[in-house]
């Protein structure tokens, strides 16, 4: 779900790969935080597989497996609303039916 950053107000304090960053945000202080530890867990993975060994690599397999995830959810959501459509068009028929 996409979070357009319109009217920032709030300045929020974040830390990514040990740098303290200041994002403005429109005052939701705690989702912008939980965004700040996901890509830290995301980062401390990839250290633990021990693949990426600059900087540069750590970014990228971090990107990459975000991109992957990211992607595998659309597909899933996608796959959700087809049966939920299929689903409520059954519905709607029985309920036709029924109602002749």
């Amino acid at each position: 779900m996409s979070r357009p950053f319109k009217d920032l107000q709030n300045s929020v304090s974040i830390k990514i790969f040990g740098q303290e960053y200041k994002v403005k945000s429109r005052g939701d202080d705690d989702y912008i935080q939980s965004l700040s530890r996901y890509i830290e867990e995301m980062v401390d993975d990839v250290q633990r597989q021990g693949n990426a060994v600059t900087t540069s690599d750590l970014v990228a397999m971090v990107m990459l497996n975000m991109a992957d995830e990211n992607r595998k959810t659309k597909t899933e959501l996608e796959s959700l609303k087809e049966i939920l459509n299929i689903r409520i068009g059954q519905l709607i028929d029985r309920i036709e039916k029924k109602g002749k």
